[in-house]
């Protein structure tokens, strides 16, 4: 049995739920553009990627962070 009484409300409420789905499902798939470089991945390989030196500076700075900071945790 269809409820004929729910028509008119279906009616009206059909088109903004259209658009809401279509504005979700269009902002869901689209694409970022390729020039935008917070969206970009960095390889080490790349021309402009971070050399060898940098990265090992990189660890042994984080390295003798986390000593400094085991020392002062044993300090207390």
């Amino acid at each position: 049995m269809i409820a004929y009484w729910a028509v008119p409300y279906l009616l009206v409420a059909a088109p903004p739920v259209i658009v809401l789905l279509s504005v979700l499902i269009g902002g869901c798939t689209m694409t970022r553009s390729a020039s935008d470089p917070a969206h970009q991945t960095s390889l080490h390989a790349d021309a402009d990627g971070r050399s060898g030196r940098e990265l090992i500076g990189e660890l042994d700075r984080r390295e003798e962070h986390d000593e400094l900071r085991r020392i002062q945790e044993a300090q207390r």
